[in-house]
């Protein structure tokens, strides 16, 4: 251990840190640092240009100093090893913090003073030492009226016998990632506004065709204008939900339309009466509105989503339905919408119902769901296409999904030879179903 350690302060005289210096620590730590700066120390001379580090705190104490700091981390700040703990704090001017939770993923966006946000690093590197490691994104000033985002990801070990702890971290530059999202951001709250303002219009016109109704209930054919009225007012809410849908993530764009058109197909094979097919049709089209919820960078995540990420999207149809419950359709859409992925055994959620618990218009849009989901791209996966698609629904007839749905369906495609009215099933989309 002595030889380790020993080269590590030798080498060229880098070593700035206080732990292998004092006779105050145990040997295991010093240990453990000596091995993390020597292969810090080999990743940087690879050439790589992320930004290493090792921070460390004494216990409560609120004050950290860096046992080692990579060039590009030091250069970034022109200051010494040293001195980077000052700079770097006082260089913080905007913080985004990840935290993965059991019932939602998300990100605290905090824009505070330089003492607020000191407190918040210090509360989350409490955070560090329970779950062993910290995610946080920073904005830094870095002088003459330049800013820079930093992503910082690193492991927490904690080492009681020393009262010490260590951040084994990495920096790396996220700055048109933070932007693009922010941009992002801009636009999703512009079409949010119009959504909301929508709402209320038709809220108010709503209220007055009550009124209406009361007042004038002999006045038929004023009656059936202001039915007509309405009708279009919720059809023009609908495709300002779905336009803010494909506004936030554009690879959604065509995902409702053609579970659409394939639900309203099946409902006409099955005869469904004018008004329940209309229903269908509005829940058709925002169906997946409840993933506006879902961070941005969840619904692009290429590879396979974790424990929390899954509870996440899954609340999506609740979501939903907490939306479109405060508006006063006159078909069961919030319903619809609500259980759109309950399976026939019981096994979907959000709810769990089963059988005849389920709308036959949700029992529908989860057919359709299925095969359009199965036969698009997904960036986790290409396509599987419509022979896998129909061999899902024709195994899991009256298991999964309703049987005359799935006899209704077959016949589309082997009989009539259906086809989408909208964009081609084969364009890339990173919509998630789940």
């Amino acid at each position: 251990m002595e030889s380790s350690v020993t080269s590590v302060i030798s080498a060229d005289q880098e070593y700035r840190g206080r732990i292998l210096l004092s006779d105050d620590y145990s040997d295991s730590l010093k240990q453990r640092l000596a091995e993390c700066i020597k292969c810090y120390r080999a990743f940087e001379n690879t050439g790589g240009a992320a930004m290493l580090y090792i921070a460390a705190w004494e216990g409560n104490d609120k004050k950290i100093w860096y046992e080692y700091a990579g060039r590009y981390f030091t250069t970034l700040f022109g200051c010494e090893q040293h001195d980077i703990a000052d700079f770097f704090c006082k260089s913080v001017i905007d913080q985004r913090i990840y935290k993965n939770l059991d019932i939602a993923v998300g990100v605290q966006k905090q824009v505070k003073s330089h003492d607020e946000i000191s407190s918040s690093r210090e509360e989350l590197r409490e955070e560090g030492k329970k779950t062993g490691t910290i995610e946080a994104v920073y904005k830094i000033s870095i002088g003459q009226g330049k800013n820079i985002w930093l992503k910082d990801q690193a492991t927490i070990e904690v080492y009681e016998q020393d009262n010490i702890c260590l951040s084994l971290g990495i920096l790396t530059i996220v700055s048109k990632e933070m932007e693009a999202e922010d941009e992002l951001k801009k636009h999703h709250d512009l079409l949010e506004n119009i959504v909301q303002e929508r709402t209320v219009e038709l809220t108010k016109l709503n209220r007055q065709l009550h009124l209406e109704i009361e007042e004038r209930r002999r006045t038929q054919e004023k009656l059936a204008h202001s039915n007509l009225q309405l009708q279009q007012s919720l059809e023009e809410l609908v495709n300002a939900m779905s336009l803010t849908l494909e506004e936030r993530d554009p690879y959604t764009a065509g995902h409702q339309r053609r579970t659409t058109d394939l639900s309203l197909a099946i409902a006409k094979e099955m005869r469904l009466p004018e008004h329940e097919t209309k229903g269908l049709q509005m829940a058709g089209l925002i169906h997946d509105m409840g993933k506006i919820s879902v961070p941005g960078e969840i619904l692009s995540k290429p590879g396979r989503l974790n424990d929390a990420e899954l509870q996440l999207i899954k609340r999506h149809p609740q979501v939903a339905y907490d939306i479109l419950n405060q508006i006063d359709f006159p078909w069961a859409v919030d319903q619809i919408v609500l259980q759109h992925h309950e399976k026939l055994d019981g096994s979907g959620y959000p709810q769990g119902l089963s059988g005849e618990e389920i709308l036959l218009e949700s029992r529908i849009l989860c057919v359709a769901d299925v095969v359009e989901t199965m036969e698009t791209h997904r960036p986790y996966r290409p396509s599987l296409g419509r022979d896998a698609a129909l061999e899902e629904i024709t195994k899991n007839r009256g298991i999964l999904y309703d049987p005359e749905v799935v006899d209704a369906c077959l016949r589309l495609f082997r009989e009539t030879d259906f086809r989408y009215s909208t964009d081609s099933v084969g364009s890339f989309s990173k919509e998630i179903i789940i």
